[in-house]
């Protein structure tokens, strides 16, 4: 149909999360390193208006919510002010053998905090 496929957006979504945790100084890895693990349990988008093949999409993303086990990031693919679509994702902190585990509390601080400035990447 010269659409992005509705299912592209979860993966517009995760890039969106990447982002946001780089933005505060977070790769990944080290927190895998760590122990600390975030997968998706629950998933949600309200489409819009369709993008289509070559269109440059922005991802806005912003800390929903955060509990002492689970936060909720919320999402918005936009084609310059125009809004495609919006959704969140509910992510559960688990730990390497992938039983539910409290955030610690400096995974907490690092959710909520301000953005850094990109040489404060680790």
């Amino acid at each position: 149909m010269g659409i992005v496929h509705h299912a592209a957006y979860l993966t517009y979504f995760e890039a969106g999360r990447v982002d946001y945790l780089h933005k505060r100084g977070v790769r990944y890895d080290s927190w895998v390193t760590a122990g600390i693990h975030l997968p998706v349990v629950e998933a949600n988008a309200r489409y819009r208006r369709a993008a289509k093949f070559d269109d440059r999409l922005e991802v806005v993303t912003s800390l929903g919510a955060i509990s002492r086990v689970t936060v909720r990031f919320d999402y918005r693919v936009q084609r310059g002010e125009e809004l495609l679509c919006e959704g969140f994702t509910l992510l559960a902190c688990v730990g390497s053998d992938l039983a539910p585990k409290r955030f610690p509390e400096w995974v907490s601080s690092v959710l909520t905090g301000a953005e850094k400035p990109s040489e404060e990447w680790t």
